[in-house]
């Protein structure tokens, strides 16, 4: 039987293809609703099966790289779309190589293939967003915004568009721009998170806090537990000065995502400026141990040790984050204050004049320059150097305190007291202003004004640390105390302590039981006080009591003025025992026996101006004079000099202030600079003359030479600010006549 094949193998061919592309079409439509419902293991079974059948057909090998490429699979992914778009150069195969290229880095072959897809298809939204976004990443700010309003030109509802084209207007600076970009946004989709995000950082960008702190809560409502937006949040709640939320908001974002350096190095600047400097400078600790060149948080280390005033630790790391950034202003300015605090005037100087090099706007340096500058008695360069940061800031209460510093050294007390009324009036809860200008009132002896300002001193951050939160109130001086006890206790200050002390029998006359709290070094001493019923040291459990009060408030609760000071001396007494001991410690006396102090605690806010440099004394040294020094501690650059002084030292052998009491009452005159030696001759009633910087402390206050504390003082005065030398001389010249 003859077969006959009349259209043999065309046609034949013919039945055979399409049949494959149907059995194909099939199979990649069973492919694509597998990868849309993210079964990509039966999708990769059908797209192999398509591609069995057909190697090159063009949208199986497409789709099957998108898939390759989310399974991670990113080389095979580009393989199978360069050999789609070699059989059919179709847009969306270019546009999506072009996001695989552009997500492994490699931008520019990315914007070659997003062109060649606009080139096909110019109106295509997604590969439009796509280059834009490409460019964003390249900083290409002014392309990527024309990108992204080509999109939006074809389609002005697609978030993305919107979203990223506020990116582009904020990198421009256009920060109103983008803030209307985003309300579009929003106006798209209410619930997009991303909008509110974005909104938030313009919003802060235009320090509009409030505001942005609003779009991160909404976003953090929308989309919870994005570390980011929880940080960002953290921030804004520090530019609006609430500390504590912000700790809490890093805490949760380090919480979330514990390696996040952002968090952790926010969270260490939160804790610095609420006074937690140890826990700062752990934080500090953990951002560089991800990230040992981590400038801002070496910095934030300095500032925290210079809290600690560990000023030599401090200058160290602002040292390290200037070896990475030399340029940055903030860390030059901070390295200016640890070195002020070293007594590295020109060091200070040096440094605040590089911060201001690189911005002469910047207000702090120009401020704490002039603050150098007038430690060194150059008056007039630091209220011209004031005068700028005040043309920058003129608003700003701390550039009105520090005028009325100025003033204050210069006396002109009037001035002062106008720029510290100005800055309250900027700043109504500026305790150290209300300080200031207590002490300027006390100084001139107007105690009505004074010591109500002078309890502004509690408030002070930088005492914070010395207060004791109390269950028992405060006495204020209107309550009785008549069958009460009250607990009396010392703030910081030695010689504080020992003038205060005096009112203990004043409220023991008032029907109270007085218990007394003082450091350690004072216990043995205060137990010769009358009033107290019980004196502990500090750290000593306490007893039961009604009221408490610190002793430096105790003039402000009895209305003290300067009739009614507690005048009578002495009221602290040397243990005779002590005294005979010490008595045959010394020896016969031969000659006048002065005991000298001339150094007070570093730490002490105006100690570079009460401390005398011992040097300065070798005129004292040559009279004839049995001179003992009252120093406990000799501070290590005063030790060459007095090597070869003649002054007999005990420094090992004054245990407590006790023993510097039994001391002094073999002497014949105590001088000595401002500090708790002073204070302890003159509340035992020893004849003492006490050497005074221009201006003073309040207590000594102006323009005269006795004391209304202590009647057995002498006082000298500078006449020139930081000129010891008319003081030595006048000292001089009358113990000239002790021997007489």
């Amino acid at each position: 039987m003859e077969v006959e094949y009349p259209q043999d193998a065309s046609a034949g061919a013919t039945v055979t293809a399409a049949a494959v592309r149907q059995r194909s079409a099939a199979k990649l439509s069973r492919a694509r609703d597998w990868h849309g419902a993210g079964r990509f293991d039966d999708a990769a079974r059908e797209y192999e099966a398509v591609l069995a059948d057909e190697p090159e057909h063009a949208q199986a090998l497409h789709l099957y790289g998108v898939l390759q490429y989310q399974r991670g699979a990113a080389t095979e992914a580009e393989s199978f779309l360069r050999r789609s778009i070699s059989v059919e150069p179709h847009p969306r195969a270019h546009s999506d190589l072009g996001a695989i290229l552009a997500d492994s880095g490699r931008t520019d072959e990315a914007l070659m293939q997003f062109n060649a897809a606009l080139r096909i298809d110019s109106r295509d939204v997604q590969t439009l967003v796509r280059q834009g976004n490409a460019l964003l990443g390249l900083r290409r700010y002014g392309p990527a915004l024309e990108v992204f309003d080509r999109a939006l030109a074809v389609s002005p509802l697609v978030l993305d568009a919107l979203c990223n084209r506020g990116s582009a207007l904020r990198a421009l600076g256009r920060l109103q721009d983008a803030v209307d970009t985003y309300e579009r946004a929003l106006m798209v989709d209410p619930r997009s998170f991303e909008s509110w995000f974005n909104r938030g950082l313009v919003l802060r960008d235009l320090q509009r806090p409030l505001e942005a702190l609003q779009c991160f809560e909404r976003a953090i409502e929308i989309k919870p537990g994005i570390a980011a937006m929880l940080s960002a949040r953290g921030q804004t709640l520090v530019d609006l000065g609430r500390l504590g939320e912000a700790l809490t908001a890093f805490n949760e974002t380090i919480a979330i995502q514990p390696d996040m350096v952002e968090a952790i190095y926010n969270s260490a600047v939160a804790l610095e400026r609420l006074g937690r400097v140890e826990e700062a400078i752990g934080r500090c600790e953990r951002v560089l141990a991800l990230e040992p060149q981590h400038a801002p948080a070496l910095a934030c280390r300095g500032n925290a040790l210079l809290q600690l005033k560990r000023y030599e630790a401090a200058l160290a790391s602002y040292e390290l984050a200037l070896a990475i950034k030399p340029d940055a202003s903030e860390f030059l300015c901070n390295q200016g204050t640890a070195l002020r605090y070293l007594r590295r005037y020109e060091e200070a100087l040096a440094s605040y004049d590089a911060a201001l090099a690189h911005n002469p706007r910047f207000a702090e340096a120009w401020t704490n320059r002039s603050s150098v500058l007038q430690d060194l008695h150059r008056y007039d360069e630091a209220m011209t150097s004031l005068d700028r940061a005040m043309e920058i800031r003129p608003e700003h209460a701390t550039n009105w305190f520090n005028r009325g510093n100025v003033y204050y050294e210069l006396g002109r007390t009037d001035a002062a007291l106008a720029a510290y009324d100005r800055a309250t009036e900027l700043d109504a809860d500026y305790a150290d202003v209300h300080f200031a200008r207590g002490s300027l009132y006390l100084l001139q002896g107007d105690f009505a004004k004074g010591w109500a300002e002078y309890e502004w001193r509690l408030r002070d951050p930088s005492l914070a640390r010395y207060y004791r939160p109390f269950v028992q109130p405060l006495w204020r001086g209107s309550e009785s105390l008549d069958g009460k006890t009250i607990l009396i206790h010392a703030e910081q200050g030695f010689g504080d302590t020992l003038q205060f002390c005096r009112y203990a029998p004043q409220l023991a006359a008032l029907g109270a039981q007085v218990v007394l709290e003082v450091p350690p070094s004072l216990r043995t001493l205060m137990a010769s006080l009358q009033g107290p019923t019980q004196v502990l040291a500090r750290g000593e459990p306490l007893p039961a009591f009604d009221y408490q009060c610190p002793l430096l408030s105790l003039p402000f609760a009895l209305h003290t003025d300067m009739a009614s000071i507690p005048q009578q001396t002495p009221y602290l007494h040397a243990d005779p025992q002590r005294v005979r001991e010490w008595a045959e410690r010394l020896g016969d006396k031969r000659r006048p026996r002065v005991g000298i102090a001339w150094s007070g605690n570093p730490e002490h806010r105006n100690d570079h101006n009460r401390s005398i440099d011992p040097t300065l004394l070798a005129p004292l040294l040559e009279l004839g004079i049995e001179w003992i020094s009252l120093q406990k501690v000799v501070r290590e650059q005063d030790e060459a000099f007095l090597g070869d002084a003649r002054i007999q030292r005990f420094d090992d052998e004054l245990g407590d202030f006790a023993d510097t009491a039994a001391l002094m009452q073999s002497l014949d005159l105590v001088i000595a600079v401002d500090t708790a030696v002073a204070h302890l001759a003159g509340a035992l009633g020893r004849p003492v003359w006490v050497l005074l910087p221009n201006p003073p402390e309040w207590r000594w206050l102006l323009e005269r030479d006795d004391s209304p504390w202590y009647p057995g003082a002498r006082l000298f005065r500078q006449s020139v600010q930081g000129d010891w030398t008319s003081v030595v001389e006048a000292v001089r010249a009358d113990l000239g006549l002790l021997g007489r």
